[in-house]
């Protein structure tokens, strides 16, 4: 499926959520980038789609080319363990991300992030967004890619492309994504030690060590293997264990795990007595049907809990059909 603004895709389809906004702030410099940044990375999703490439990701993409702070929890509600990658490109600081309807700040929003279980890649691409960073992972956020000190509006545009080029294709881990894009930008000299004196709008609220802009940093949280996977962007599901099957759920769920758990031991208690007792394999036949029948109900309530417990994953007919079975 091609990058889309509907949250109605198929089951199973990871969730790239990008947001662009403008300060609401007049005081704040206009982004002159900002939707050409939008455009580039909405093309890079789409890019390889549009071919049926094999190299194709398939992601849904939501629009949020003028987003507000508000609309980030809609999503994380909507599309939860479904998110794997979060990207904000706008006016920044040290402890918020700025909207056109005002501030999302840096602690309450890495706690909404905490919700997403699948979520593998954060990118704040605005000023001095690194003091973000231990917020986030505390939320056991797996990686960040964030700023140290001011960034210029077209050279953050130019980054968040080379990468969004790289990390959208199967040929790509996030590592090498990231090392692509360092690379790409100090090759066409737009990342340069000198910075620039001239009158450009930066991405940032305060001022920064001039020694460090236009600098991003890749920070991963210990024990993050997949970001040197090419199936990072994969999304797993959450399965109960049989502690959760028999003690968790309503009475009506119990009670089906508890009568499964019934014909599964009678069965075998009948093919004892068949085999051993009566000699007679037709009545042992019959504890096999039974041991079937109490599987096949565990495995049908196992797969129903399942899918109660990850509803962003499972449509409703799907949860309805699983109830019926």
């Amino acid at each position: 499926m091609s990058a889309s603004t509907s949250n109605s895709s198929p089951i199973n389809t990871p969730v790239v959520l990008s947001y662009f906004s403008q300060s609401g702030d007049p005081n704040d410099p206009y982004l002159d980038f900002l939707q050409d940044e939008y455009r580039a990375i909405t093309d890079s999703w789409e890019k390889y789609q549009q071919t049926a490439s094999p190299k194709s990701i398939n992601v849904l993409y939501p629009a949020r080319g003028a987003a507000d702070a508000r609309q980030i929890d809609d999503d994380i509600r909507a599309f939860k363990h479904r998110i794997i990658l979060f990207h904000f490109s706008g006016h920044a600081g040290s402890q918020q991300l700025l909207f056109k309807d005002g501030s999302a700040y840096a602690k309450g929003l890495a706690g909404l992030l905490g919700e997403a279980q699948n979520l593998k890649v954060v990118f704040l691409n605005g000023c001095a967004t690194h003091d973000q960073v231990n917020l986030l992972f505390e939320q056991n956020v797996k990686a960040v890619i964030a700023t140290r000190g001011k960034v210029n509006d077209g050279v953050a545009k130019d980054f968040s492309e080379c990468f969004y080029e790289a990390v959208s294709s199967t040929d790509y881990t996030i590592r090498e994504a990231f090392e692509h894009a360092v690379n790409t930008m100090i090759k066409d000299g737009r990342i340069a030690p000198e910075t620039s004196t001239a009158l450009i709008h930066w991405r940032g609220l305060g001022k920064e060590n001039s020694d460090e802009n236009d600098r991003w940093e890749l920070f991963v949280r210990e024990g993050f293997s997949e970001l040197d996977s090419r199936d990072w962007w994969k999304i797993g599901v959450i399965t109960p264990g049989r502690k959760e099957l028999i003690s968790g759920g309503s009475l009506w769920d119990r009670g089906q795990i508890w009568l499964s758990a019934l014909l599964f031991t009678l069965g075998l208690a009948i093919i004892a007595y068949g085999i051993f007792f009566q000699d007679d394999i037709k009545v042992a036949g019959i504890g096999v049907a039974s041991c079937c029948v109490g599987i096949f109900g565990f495995k049908n309530q196992q797969r129903y809990v399942t899918a109660e417990l990850n509803p962003e994953l499972v449509d409703e007919s799907m949860r309805k059909k699983l109830r019926l079975l």
